[in-house]
């Protein structure tokens, strides 16, 4: 049987207690979570960029972070920049960010046909579908990270709060599959929390990412701004029932109150900036239509307006633009 025109995953062997483990990117949650692996003695490779993969190599990876098993903590972890310098992967983390995404199924694709599993780390809900176009459900174990950390620089990752997964199966097939991606990362001293419906977990955290991220970004203040302005609390919990009525085309039922749980965990972090504005004050891509976008195109498809949604994204396209014009001008 093929998907999306490639062979699938031969048939899991018995799961290893000792995995060989591959953690695709050294950004903020990929350096943090696999240097918590390499402390713990786990058997984890990088795969990297070359231009990162060069760097570690000479350098290290650099983790400032209050977490007791970390503080300030440099390490030399095996790295490799493709497939073909790694012989085989048990486990493979992807810690890219949304629009790396296509690289990085092409680059593991080997592993992934030799029987590794795939932990998805990604915001937003498309990941999990764009690995299903191009392999069978049996290697895929969802996850979502809860992390607030940045990397300063490339190979220097400031760790300030957090650093936790939940993660589950994405189908029956994948149970197992996913109690061993659970006991591998615990032993890990990873914390680490099992779910029976990683799709409604997703759509949770989607709730946050699709609001906070594209305002931070727009306003250029860190999250208090929001928590503090009556007005765009109501924007907030005007583009979180948005997301409550797609979520429920789609056939997740999210709890009534998810509004009020979002914006009572955001309070934890009112003086952090957001992931996407670091992105977008470093001129890097920003992961926009995977939140925001691909809310606008699920409600398109069930008939569902999504108005708040369909205007943060524009913006944020429409800043990207202002950017690039700038940037054309100077001399």
């Amino acid at each position: 049987m093929t998907h999306g025109g490639l062979p699938s995953p031969r048939m899991q062997p018995a799961l290893p207690e000792n995995p060989h483990i591959v953690v695709v990117g050294a950004g903020a949650v990929g350096g943090f979570f696999g240097a918590l692996l390499f402390k713990a003695g786990a058997n984890v490779t990088f795969l990297l960029r070359p231009q990162t993969y060069t760097h570690v190599v000479r350098s290290g990876l650099k983790i400032a972070s209050p977490h007791p098993a970390l503080g300030h903590f440099l390490f030399y972890p095996p790295c490799v920049r493709g497939a073909s310098e790694l012989a085989h992967a048990d486990l493979i983390i992807l810690a890219v960010k949304c629009y790396d995404l296509p690289q990085a199924i092409a680059a593991i694709t080997p592993w992934v046909l030799d029987g590794a599993i795939l932990l998805t780390l990604q915001n937003g809900l498309e990941s999990e579908e764009r690995i299903l176009s191009r392999f069978s459900s049996s290697c895929v174990v969802a996850g979502v990270a809860y992390i607030t950390a940045r990397l300063a620089r490339m190979g220097v990752i400031e760790h300030f709060r957090r650093g936790a997964i939940t993660l589950g199966a994405w189908s029956d097939a994948t149970r197992a599959q996913a109690a061993w991606v659970h006991q591998t990362l615990t032993r890990a001293n990873i914390s680490c929390q099992m779910t029976d419906d990683i799709r409604k977990v997703k759509w949770e955290k989607l709730c946050w990412n699709a609001t906070f991220n594209p305002l931070s970004v727009i306003l250029d203040y860190p999250i208090s701004l929001i928590l503090d302005s009556p007005d765009l609390l109501a924007l907030v919990r005007s583009a979180i029932a948005e997301i409550i009525a797609v979520a429920a085309a789609e056939g997740v039922t999210l709890d009534a109150d998810i509004a009020e749980t979002t914006l009572s965990v955001s309070d934890g972090f009112r003086d952090f900036y957001t992931s996407m504005h670091e992105d977008f004050r470093n001129g890097k891509p920003n992961e926009i239509e995977s939140l925001n976008g691909d809310i606008m195109r699920r409600g398109r498809r069930h008939g569902i307006p999504t108005p708040i949604h369909d205007l943060l994204r524009a913006l944020i396209l429409g800043l990207e633009e202002k950017r690039r014009l700038a940037a054309k001008t100077r001399p």
